[in-house]
């Protein structure tokens, strides 16, 4: 199954340059509109994230679940992936976490960048606690849709994410109880 997720992607990947130019101009278009309507729809609900705070990192192609919503369940592992061509080097700007994605409960590695503003995970409640509301709950962050190839290695890609709006974070958390200490 993953390697037909995998050729899939590869597919997309070698659209023709006038194909992805296309989608890029309708991607850039859309994004800019986009980004206005969503930074209005941000001040009023809190519903959505603050792009301000959205970072890059980098994921295999066969996690990648773009929009989906996932919170880190480890602090900084010591680990890079040894891919034939990945070299560690490329990977030193990136500190390696474990993050859990909401819709499919599934455990992957994320590739974060070292500057970015994702907070101090918790050993004692096994997740990286939202900040900005209860201590007690994990910070859930969404995956941007948008991706760029991650240099000339088709097994990772450049990805942003972002803090999910403390409405909708807490929306999600009242459904959800694998958080939540077991009595």
């Amino acid at each position: 199954m993953a390697d037909d997720r995998t050729t899939q992607f590869r597919e997309r990947l070698s659209d023709s340059r006038r194909s992805f130019m296309k989608k890029g101009a309708l991607a850039s278009g859309a994004l800019a509109f986009g980004a206005s309507g969503t930074a209005t729809a941000q001040d009023g609900s809190g519903i959505f994230g603050d792009l301000d705070d959205a970072w890059k990192a980098l994921i295999a192609v066969d996690n990648f679940h773009p929009n989906a919503r996932f919170t880190f369940v480890s602090g900084v592992v010591e680990w890079a992936p040894n891919y034939g061509d990945v070299r560690d080097s490329w990977f030193s700007e990136y500190n390696t976490y474990q993050i859990r994605w909401l819709n499919t409960d599934e455990i992957v590695p994320l590739f974060v960048a070292q500057d970015a503003n994702i907070g101090e995970y918790d050993q004692d409640l096994g997740f990286i606690p939202d900040a900005d509301d209860d201590q007690n709950q994990p910070q859930l962050f969404e995956m941007n849709r948008e991706w760029t190839p991650f240099s000339d290695n088709n097994r990772f890609i450049t990805v942003n994410a972002s803090p999910v709006g403390e409405e909708a974070e807490d929306d999600i958390l009242d459904n959800e109880d694998w958080w939540q200490p077991s009595s």
